[in-house]
């Protein structure tokens, strides 16, 4: 028994005080200690058991009114199992007590990283080398409104009715539950932040259990498909106790399910759930399969597949010089790594609308520098013949060969490669999906008929500057 720790109830209207000693079960109704007069409250309406070393009480509605944990209704002869600053209602929306610990417990948020990362883990939440992984909307809950998203942080219901038996189930089994979820649109607004820990809270208490959860705020490492949030798990939030990935799995709704999966089913609206799990090496399962044992059904995986890049290397470049060489591709397609890698210590004069700031600069220095008999690289995106005609023109008025290199890279790689760069380097500006697919749009396949001598592909080559960097390159880290 701990003595230095008390427990009470403290009627949230009245401030009446009721004390609960640990370990002893007390039944609170119509009597005195409550002074409830209520007809409505049966005298033996719930029993309460303090746990003051766990910081948990234990309640168990026995009573003919319902009874209320948090403004949710909860079942007659079901023990719940909820901590301090938690609200008991001795019928639904009356008579309603707050859960109060002297000391109080220790806080059971943390922040990582400015608030990249929420991590909430109740005191009786103890490590276990089994993990039991769920998203949580559109797995362990649904809105009650049936909208698509949340009105508020009160539109929630449990998904499946069984969700608590089933991981009532699993926590008998020894799996620890641990919820994962991407939640950008909280961010860090206090308020929102606030209300969605109340939320967590909520949805924890409903079920029962003690549950870990990680909530990404932002679309930095921790943001699923990418695996921030489990490697935090691993290393730093299980008590050292190392994991057995096989004996884990991870069960999310976002899985590349097409439309009409099953009957009137809308699109999945990403498959950042699945790749989550082909991250972080785990088994993955749909709510569906893992809860109501449906069968598997077809899914889409992205076009582009980092796991396995087949091997390439540059082209040679050998001309004579004077001549110009013409890049095309979109931003991430590998056009810079190509030109500093194997064109400028050949010589070539870089001429970047980055650096120079608009094409005309660019073709003014193209001009300057074929004066000189220089070779030149066009290091720009020049997705149309508009933009290559430029160039063309003033290679051909100084009679020098040009050549279009054009990079193979396809446009999912390139979205790839551009969140990899904004990953391991913070200074990178963030590339756009709308920039991407606005280069997609308006590309045109180069042709020697523009005045080309030859047209050239150029593979993407990867080279990394450590291990962790090239770990991170062959996972999947875009969303859809």
């Amino acid at each position: 028994m701990n003595n230095s720790i008390t427990c009470r109830l403290v009627n949230l209207k009245t401030g009446k005080i009721i004390d609960l000693p640990n370990g002893q079960t007390k039944i609170l109704g119509r009597n005195e200690e409550t002074e409830v007069q209520d007809l409505y409250v049966s005298k033996n309406q719930i029993e309460c058991t303090a746990d003051t070393k766990n910081y948990q009480i234990k309640l168990k509605p026995i009573g003919k009114s319902i009874c209320g944990i948090d403004g949710y209704a909860v079942t007659k002869d079901k023990i719940y199992t909820i901590g301090h600053g938690h609200r008991v209602e001795l019928r639904l929306g009356y008579h309603e007590h707050e859960i109060v610990f002297e000391p109080p417990p220790e806080e059971d948020w943390e922040n990582i990283d400015g608030k990249e990362l929420l991590i909430y883990t109740p005191a009786s939440c103890t490590a276990r080398s089994k993990i039991a992984a769920f998203d949580i909307d559109g797995t362990i809950i649904k809105t009650k409104s049936g909208a698509r998203f949340p009105r508020d942080e009160n539109d929630w219901q449990l998904n499946f009715h069984d969700i608590p038996h089933v991981l009532k189930k699993l926590n008998d089994e020894g799996f620890k539950t641990v919820f994962f979820t991407n939640q950008s649109g909280v961010g860090k607004d206090s308020h929102k932040v606030k209300n969605f820990k109340k939320k967590i809270e909520n949805i924890v208490s409903k079920i029962s259990l003690p549950i870990q959860v990680f909530i990404a705020t932002g679309k930095s490492l921790y943001r699923k498909p990418l695996p921030g949030m489990w490697n935090v798990l691993v290393d730093m939030k299980n008590d050292d106790v190392p994991v057995d990935k096989d004996s884990s799995f991870y069960v999310g709704d976002a899985a590349g399910r097409e439309k009409n999966w099953a009957p009137k089913k809308n699109k999945d609206h990403s498959i950042a759930d699945r790749l989550f799990a082909i991250n972080v090496g785990l088994r993955f399962y749909t709510p569906e399969e893992y809860f109501l044992k449906a069968k598997p059904v077809p899914y889409i995986m992205p076009e582009f597949d980092p796991r396995d890049l087949p091997s390439a290397s540059y082209p040679d470049v050998n001309y004579n010089k004077p001549n110009v060489i013409l890049m095309v591709g979109g931003q991430g397609s590998g056009k810079s790594h190509f030109c500093n890698t194997v064109l400028i210590p050949k010589g070539y004069i870089h001429i970047s609308r980055d650096k120079l700031g608009s094409w005309q600069k660019c073709v003014k220095a193209l001009e300057d520098n074929l004066e000189r008999r220089q070779n030149c690289v066009i290091d720009n995106t020049n997705p149309d013949k508009e933009s290559r005609a430029r160039y063309v023109q003033v290679a051909e008025r100084f009679h020098v060969n040009c050549y279009c290199f054009v990079m193979s890279t396809g446009f999912q790689q390139t979205k790839h490669n551009n969140k990899f760069r904004e990953l391991i380097d913070n200074t990178h500006v963030p590339v756009s999906d709308i920039i991407i697919n606005s280069y997609k749009k308006g590309f045109q396949e180069p042709e020697e008929s523009e005045g080309f001598v030859e047209i050239v592909k150029v593979p993407f080559v990867p080279e990394f500057s450590n291990e962790e960097h090239e770990k991170l390159y062959k996972m999947f880290l875009l969303e859809k």
